[in-house]
């Protein structure tokens, strides 16, 4: 196995520490760089370190501008701290990549009933339960459109 897999695992079992060094070890051997500093940046805002999380999305950002995660939840980060603004910005960012990617869907729902927009906050909802249903169909089914 690799660092950046040893690191899933000990996330999901709850091991941030070991997931922490893990994932450090995956960058500094150039494992999965972009993901690795995503997940140590979820692993440090769990920790109750949002501003070393927010260095590690960013780090992530530089190895791979389009790394979903990393976008996703610097607009989590923003959101937060009241920066509804810029979180929208994020998520935004984050749909123009893939729009069908559920967990951007789903926060922007957070980020809109939070503004007071109930009705596009159940859109927004709806259509993460949608894509997070079926997200092998719809990735399909926006390759076929983007490849017209």
């Amino acid at each position: 196995m690799s660092d950046y897999a040893d690191g899933l695992r000990a996330f999901e079992q709850g091991k941030l520490d070991r997931a922490l060094a893990l994932f450090s070890a995956a960058i500094a051997a150039g494992d999965d760089i972009a993901n690795a500093y995503s997940k140590r940046g979820v692993c440090r805002v769990r920790q109750g370190d949002p501003q070393e999380a927010e260095r590690d999305f960013r780090a992530a950002l530089t190895a791979d501008e389009r790394c979903l995660s990393a976008i996703v939840n610097l607009g989590n980060l923003m959101l937060e701290r009241g920066d509804l603004k810029e979180a929208r910005l994020y998520y935004a960012q984050a749909l123009r990549i893939d729009e069908t990617y559920a967990v951007a869907h789903y926060n922007f729902g957070v980020l809109l009933r939070r503004e007071g927009d109930i009705a596009g906050s159940v859109h927004e909802l709806r259509l993460a339960a949608k894509y997070e249903a079926r997200p092998a169909a719809a990735r399909n089914r926006l390759s076929f459109w983007k490849r017209r």
